[in-house]
């Protein structure tokens, strides 16, 4: 009873018919906050003795991408919560656990720290999903830390990569600022957070720490790289004295991107120097990888992540056509116990050998946004073209935009026809897909025959002649090396 009040209590301040900007607008930060404010306060006041340990979390969604917000827990479906009329949602939680936990609308997600008796409020709009995310009520100051920390992070790491030519005493320094920096940040932060706990202080470090180790791992390869050595650096003995604190192992943090991030860096970092000194072997690095990673990594769960992000990694980035050697899927296979992640990999190899290269591009249908069904064959006759299937769980619509516009420009004499594997997805109402030509946009209908190749569910890209004979069967379209394989159909 006393949450239906809440909720009565919640949907009454958000919708008052007078103004209804009164309570919620993007245009008052003021008012944001003290409705954020009044439902904290009557949500606490309100508290039963049995409830007085309950967790709220709620917020409202501005440009919505579907009508409910996922929590997750360690990258598990923990609670499915749906959004009312107007965008909001409210939720309570009599048990849970203090940690990490995920929350993700449509395509994108984002981190929330909760502990029991916390009352969290999220404010975000989908076009700018985490610049716009603002947390309130109690528990929102550690949030509002936590995005502030990660978006800083991100904004400064872009910078750091011309620091990568510095000599290792130099580098040093200006990690040794950034520390004491991020540092400061925190302890300003926490004079005025009186009950934050140890283990969010932990948590904390972490955020400030993994991303500035990373670097670290990252320096030897980009170093010797940037400087055009023949060798990695000779590094000194303190320079990897931080691997010390890392609990490789660390259950609270396995579905942290930093986290894995950091593991994959430091892998990678092992998997360079042995297959540097490999001498007697070529284009080992995803073999000693995966070794390297059944080696390090204890936590079964976060290890068939890893892997599975490796193999496919290796896959996608090969030169031209995507490939996988087969002495990495059969080690992956062996290290791998999550029957999912297999399936996955091994539907993406069989995925490249259902179209070769120079046979014709077996027809399938389409549908434009206008609900018009075609048949590809007959919107590629006789035009060189490129057909990428995208979505924006692998490449963000600001990146598809970006990059089709600026393929578009360097060929215009070439079709490019995208297709949303999405199917669902209404890209009239993204601000960076509508910018895209309406015209050359598509989805499958649901017998398409194009499902026939698309079993791994991941993104492709066909290029094919005006004969309708393939050039390349398996791309992406944001590869490094896509322009060169275009560029093949201009000298027929």
């Amino acid at each position: 009873m006393i949450f239906k009040i809440h909720k009565i209590i919640f949907n009454t301040l958000l919708t008052t018919p007078q103004n209804p900007c009164m309570y919620f607008c993007a245009d008052s930060v003021s008012m944001k906050y003290l409705f954020s404010a009044i439902l904290v306060f009557l949500i606490i006041s309100c508290e039963s003795t049995d409830k007085k340990h309950a967790t709220y979390f709620g917020g409202h969604i501005v440009n919505p991408k579907s009508n409910f917000v996922l929590l997750l827990k360690d990258q598990k479906v923990i609670d499915k919560i749906e959004l009312d009329s107007n965008n909001r949602f409210l939720h309570s939680y009599d048990d849970i656990d203090e940690g990490l936990y995920t929350f993700k609308h449509g395509n994108e997600f984002q981190y929330i720290y909760m502990e029991p008796a916390d009352s969290i409020l999220i404010r975000l709009n989908t076009w700018d999903f985490d610049e716009s995310l603002v947390f309130s009520g109690k528990g929102g100051n550690k949030n509002n830390y936590l995005i502030n920390s990660w978006l800083e992070n991100e904004k400064s790491e872009r910078s750091w990569y011309k620091l990568f030519k510095l000599k290792e005493n130099q580098f040093e320094e200006k990690i040794e600022q950034m520390i004491r920096k991020r540092n400061g940040v925190f302890e300003d932060f926490s004079l005025n957070e009186t009950e934050l706990s140890d283990k969010f202080k932990k948590f904390s470090e972490a955020v400030i720490l993994l991303p500035i180790y990373r670097l670290k791992e990252i320096y030897p390869y980009y170093h010797k790289k940037q400087n055009r050595l023949d060798d990695f650096p000779s590094l000194s003995n303190d320079f990897y004295k931080y691997r010390g604190e890392i609990n490789f192992s660390n259950e609270d943090l396995i579905s942290f991107h930093p986290y894995q991030n950091y593991l994959v860096s430091y892998l990678y970092n092992q998997a360079f120097q042995l297959d540097y000194n490999d001498k007697d072997e070529e284009d080992n690095l995803t073999i000693h990888l995966l070794n390297v990673t059944e080696e390090k990594i204890v936590l079964q769960d976060l290890k068939n992540t890893i892997l599975k992000t490796i193999v496919v990694e290796d896959f996608l980035n090969a030169a031209t056509t995507c490939t996988i050697n087969e002495e990495v899927l059969d080690l992956f296979i062996k290290y791998c116990t999550d029957e999912h992640y297999i399936k996955q990999v091994q539907d993406l190899v069989n995925d490249t050998k259902t179209i070769q290269e120079n046979n014709s591009l077996p027809n399938f249908e389409v549908i434009s946004y206008t609900n018009e069904v075609n048949d590809i064959s007959e919107l590629i006759k006789n035009k060189n073209s490129v057909i990428y299937f995208w979505s924006t769980q692998f490449l963000l619509p600001d990146k598809l935009l970006s990059r089709v516009k600026s393929l578009e420009k360097k060929f215009p004499d070439i079709q490019f026809i995208g297709i949303n594997l999405q199917t669902n997805e209404d890209i009239t109402k993204d601000p960076y897909l509508k910018k895209l030509n309406i015209n050359n946009q598509f989805k499958l209908t649901e017998e398409s025959q194009a499902y026939d190749f698309l079993t791994s569910h991941y993104p492709r890209t066909i290029i094919v002649n005006d004969e309708g004979r393939v050039t390349n069967g398996f791309t992406l379209i944001n590869s490094k090396n896509i322009w060169s394989e275009i560029k093949k159909l201009e000298k027929k």
